[in-house]
């Protein structure tokens, strides 16, 4: 699935006056939340991941994979690029990731593939992230989901 963002990638910067070891060259993700765990048609699936970056780079990519538990529905992988902004050492923030649910009522968002043969998909997702230094974060996962059909 490629748009020209792939998906909306909202980056909250929080600088802060922490200590320099409690940051690491290879970047941190840490999930946080989803704004539900079932969707309809129409909807709106929107992801919040904090961030830690010890030199502030965190500009190169992330990548996001579905992956479904259900019988014949598809999995996708997305890659896109991090928007540019001011490099600042022992950076921390939160990406928020949205898609929309079947139609794009919300235009903010690319649409999610649905499920062929008008099931309901159980999935979750995946996510990590690369600095300009080719750093990769670990990955981390969501909870389960369901898309209703």
């Amino acid at each position: 699935m490629k748009t020209k963002i792939g998906l909306v990638l909202a980056i909250t910067l929080v600088f802060c006056a922490c200590k320099k070891d409690t940051y690491n060259t290879k970047p941190s993700l840490t999930f946080k939340t989803v704004n539900a765990t079932s969707f309809a048609n129409g909807s709106s699936i929107v992801f919040s991941l904090e961030f830690t970056d010890k030199q502030g780079d965190l500009q190169d990519s992330i990548w996001v994979q579905k992956i479904t538990r259900t019988k014949t529905c598809t999995n996708f992988s997305d890659r896109t690029k991090i928007p540019s902004f001011n490099v600042t050492p022992n950076l921390k923030g939160i990406f928020e990731i949205g898609y929309s649910v079947g139609t794009n009522l919300n235009v903010s968002y690319p649409i999610l593939p649905g499920c062929p043969g008008n099931k309901n998909d159980t999935c979750y997702f995946k996510f990590w992230a690369r600095d300009l230094a080719k750093n990769v974060s670990d990955t981390v996962v969501s909870p389960d989901i369901i898309i209703f059909k």
